[in-house]
């Protein structure tokens, strides 16, 4: 199923400081995704939000930066005029903060933070529920997630090549392991050629780097980095403060966590089998009455 929406969770109110502004989102594909034209609506003040966005999304599109708007998706919410459900412009936490980033406003802060409050929420409570090895494979796919919003974002700063990211990483891993680079990790680790040490992290381990990754997205976008050299620096500072409010916290540094047993191709694996032998009727029903 791939939204799963109460009418309790369905529309939030943010509140402005004055009378508050409600903000429809959806559960859609394993992630939020907000109404943009109620969050160009807490941003502006403006009476005709909707029109705000269709000039916004002209400008958007007349700068080059048109797969801002392929990201966005046509969802539907209920409307606060009739209460019926019509389709509307929606977008992750990550596209709205972009989009954000396009409207001048003293609201932008704020409504940044809270986007990335509600945003993770629910990522955490689905993975609360689950098993560890289940955890562990949502997590992993929204690190990689992550990832690829990081990349973009590192891209405007001149980080281009395979080389570059690789560098632009371990800065990120420096601040957040305490001075380790990718391939301390692994060696840590014990891992052979070629594997991923996010493959290898545990659920509270994969956590501390989705938020250093999440983090110095909006850090980068924020500060308008636009060198390779800024870049780095800003990715080490927010991991070192990643890992500082760790300490604060009395959690335990990332480079103390376990490191599971199984990699999560080998847990992909297990989940890929356990998927097909509950499809597959039993050869031996245990429910069959004695005769």
């Amino acid at each position: 199923m791939s939204e799963m929406n109460g009418d309790d969770q369905a529309i939030l109110p943010f509140d402005d400081g004055s009378a508050g502004r409600l903000i429809r989102r959806v559960w859609h594909e394993g992630r939020w995704y907000f109404s943009v034209v109620d969050v160009i609506a807490v941003l502006t003040d403006s009476p005709v939000p909707r029109t705000y966005w269709a000039v916004l999304k002209k400008r958007i599109q007349e700068e080059g930066a048109s797969q801002l708007l392929t990201d966005c998706k046509q969802l539907k919410m209920r409307s606060a005029l009739d209460g019926k459900m019509y389709k509307t412009d929606a977008a992750d936490t990550e596209t709205m903060l972009r989009i954000v980033q396009s409207v001048p406003s003293p609201k932008a802060e704020p409504i940044k933070q809270w986007l990335a409050h509600e945003g993770a929420r629910r990522l955490d409570e689905v993975a609360a529920q689950l098993p560890e090895g289940q955890q562990r494979l949502l997590l992993r796919g929204e690190m990689a997630d992550r990832n690829r919003a990081l990349a973009d974002a590192a891209a405007d700063a001149g980080v281009i090549t395979s080389r570059d990211f690789a560098v632009f990483q371990d800065f990120g891993y420096m601040g957040l392991y305490g001075g380790e680079k990718a391939r301390d990790i692994a060696a840590r680790k014990g891992l052979a050629k070629g594997e991923k040490v996010l493959d290898w992290m545990n659920p509270e381990e994969l956590a501390s780097n989705i938020f250093r990754a999440a983090q110095t997205t909006a850090k980068l976008g924020r500060d308008g980095a636009d060198n390779k050299a800024d870049a780095n620096q800003t990715h080490f500072t927010v991991g070192r403060e990643v890992r500082e409010t760790i300490a604060r916290l009395g959690g335990t540094m990332p480079e103390d966590l376990p490191t599971p047993e199984q990699s999560i191709q080998q847990l992909e694996r297990a989940e890929q089998q356990r998927i097909v032998a509950e499809q597959q009727p039993a050869l031996f029903p245990s429910d069959l009455p004695d005769k």
